[in-house]
């Protein structure tokens, strides 16, 4: 009999995310794709327990070698819609929850990132491979579900500027202007890119707010929200830009909820994000 699964598949959400990962592709340079797609595969590998949340099942190792070997061939075939029919035909019926169908996405990683190592995969395989594989993450964790979101969030915030970039006034000023109408900011300043994901996870705020000055920053930034997304599913990601960034560039390669045009706004916009009537 077939294991009724207590998770949500989202497509639409998955074609989305799918061709987000594509225009990365298209427009960023190639040793920054790298990057990217090494920091999904040893996220995905490595850091399980991010992507459950507190109250999920423990890890059971449990996951069937052919069927993970499996999922990693369909994960490298060109076309991108096999993997999420993989995943409701073959994988939703055979785990119960969505911590069980992490230990598979786990696996695929790890496996995928061996292949890659070993050359037996070639750089554009793994870069098609991993929009697929984190396209499918996003599908089945970004919904603000009971077991994953506080019925009632706090407007509890991090604002950070994005790691490398040099100008931080602009997100200071605004973490100020946030807390005078009731926000809780933790205001964290030229932090790298690991010390920051690490002080997101521990902290688990309701919003981060980023901060961009200039285009330069843009790749750090994309690497940023992904490991963000795969660590935090549910978190609301806001960026500012400076006076030079092409938002209409931003909002097609970065993985956001909103992009700031000034104070105002934001705070009406996350104020709506936050109602109880969208998150149920």
């Amino acid at each position: 009999m077939d294991t009724k699964h207590s998770f949500d598949i989202n497509p639409a959400l998955y074609t989305r995310t799918q061709s987000l990962f594509v225009a990365k592709r298209q427009k960023l340079a190639p040793d920054a794709v790298e990057r990217l797609a090494r920091e999904v595969v040893e996220r995905l590998a490595q850091k399980r327990d991010h992507l459950n949340g507190a109250n999920s099942p423990q890890p059971t190792n449990a996951t069937n070698p052919e069927l993970v070997a499996t999922f990693c061939d369909i994960l490298l075939a060109p076309d991108a819609s096999i993997a999420l029919r993989f995943l409701e035909d073959q994988l939703s019926p055979v785990v119960a929850e969505r911590g069980n169908l992490y230990e598979y996405i786990a696996a695929a990683s790890r496996q995928l990132g061996e292949r890659w190592d070993t050359g037996e995969v070639t750089y554009l395989q793994v870069t098609l491979a991993v929009g697929k594989l984190y396209a499918l993450v996003r599908s089945v964790g970004a919904h603000r579900d009971a077991e994953y979101v506080d019925p009632n969030p706090s407007k509890n915030a991090v604002f950070a500027n994005v790691p490398g970039e040099q100008h931080t006034l602009g997100v200071s000023v605004a973490a100020e202007v946030f807390r005078d109408v009731g926000w809780e900011i933790s205001l964290q300043l030229n932090r790298s890119h690991d010390e920051l994901i690490e002080y997101i996870i521990a902290n688990r705020p309701t919003v981060i707010g980023l901060s961009l000055s200039s285009p330069v920053g843009l790749d750090p930034l994309v690497r940023l929200v992904i490991a963000i997304r795969l660590a935090l599913p549910n978190i609301i990601i806001a960026v500012a830009g400076g006076e030079d960034t092409d938002e209409a560039l931003l909002k097609a390669l970065v993985d956001l909820d909103l992009v700031i045009t000034n104070a105002e706004q934001a705070q009406t916009a996350l104020s709506h994000m936050l109602s109880p009537d969208i998150i149920s």
